[in-house]
């Protein structure tokens, strides 16, 4: 096989590994955004990386609504 060849097959093994390596480094970055909200990382982690890290944001955001703000004891004052 000619050498351009093996050049054109590794360039692209190491451009699919650095994507890989971007794709994880983004769920990580999501689960950790997602832990500081509730969720647990590794649930965050697996969510975002078989669906994508945008639907593990959305899910945070989603949850983030859904969830009731104090009670309304917290908010009154007894003055």
């Amino acid at each position: 096989m000619y050498s351009h060849v093996h050049f054109a097959a590794i360039a692209a093994w190491l451009l699919v590994a650095i994507a890989g390596l971007v794709w994880v480094m983004a769920c990580g970055l999501t689960a950790t955004k997602m832990e500081k909200e509730g969720f647990a990382f590794w649930k965050g982690f697996f969510t975002s990386l078989l669906l994508s890290p945008l639907a593990g944001l959305i899910l945070m955001y989603i949850a983030r609504v859904v969830r009731p703000g104090r009670p309304l004891a917290h908010t009154v004052s007894r003055g």
